[in-house]
């Protein structure tokens, strides 16, 4: 069996003028015939304009914020996207 893990950015939705995007922990689990995946997220964007607010969920480590700089290029693409 493997199991691996990944920070992802969600689909960002547009909710009354604001941009909020999730960034959701992947877990796969692969054994022979199968595997196995879970979502959770772990915090969320908030876009307004040129201001932009991270939200991080309980239970969450402060330092997933590091890894989250990570995936600014994913970040303003659904920034982009959520603009219209």
């Amino acid at each position: 069996m493997s199991e691996g893990s990944d920070l992802i950015v969600g689909g960002g939705r547009r909710v009354e003028g604001r941009c909020i995007i999730p960034i959701v922990r992947a877990v796969a689990i692969h054994g022979r015939e199968s595997a196995v995946v879970s979502l959770t997220p772990v915090a969320l964007i908030v876009a307004e304009g040129e201001n932009e607010y991270l939200a991080l969920l309980p239970g969450v480590a402060p330092d997933v914020r590091d890894v989250i700089d990570t995936l600014r290029d994913d970040i303003k693409r659904q920034k982009e996207e959520c603009a219209g």
